[in-house]
């Protein structure tokens, strides 16, 4: 009885971390040099407010799509994962007619990439970025994470 007790607690904490990443991205990803300049405004919010969720649509290994959302500093959970990738993908198939059940993937959370593409550790020193690079120290940090940019 005891190891029937051991093993259900172990199967319902693995599933529950694992069910906990299914917003995040994975796999190999280009991005679109529209989505490194949304990106860096992503990296640079308005006064009184920070970075909160960066998503992106791939298709065939490519950013089709991508948004952000910030939140009022102090108050950084107003928009669940669930909500803003249904919000996300919504705005695109208003833009993508053509295309039904677009999924959109985290890429980054707050100042730091996500997206799980084998190269990425997704830790924060290692794949965070800060607000005051330039577009080539951006790119430099991408291509060290293992994204590359296509045109």
């Amino acid at each position: 009885m005891r190891e029937f007790i051991i093993t259900l607690i172990l199967v319902f904490v693995c599933t529950s971390a694992t069910a906990g990443d299914k917003y995040s991205g994975r796999g190999d990803l280009k991005l679109h040099e529209v989505d490194i300049e949304y990106f860096m405004e992503y990296l640079s919010p308005p006064a009184g407010q920070k970075p909160m969720v960066f998503l992106v649509i791939a298709e065939n290994g490519k950013s089709i799509w991508s948004t952000y959302w910030y939140c009022p500093e102090g108050s950084c959970q107003v928009l669940s994962k669930a909500e803003a990738t249904k919000k996300c993908a919504a705005g695109a198939e208003k833009y993508y007619k053509d295309k039904k059940n677009l999924e959109c993937f985290i890429f980054a959370k707050r100042k730091t990439v996500v997206w799980d593409n084998d190269i990425n550790p997704g830790k924060s020193k290692t794949s965070s970025f800060k607000s005051k690079w330039n577009k080539a120290e951006v790119l430099e940090k991408f291509s060290e994470l293992g994204f590359e940019m296509y045109k």
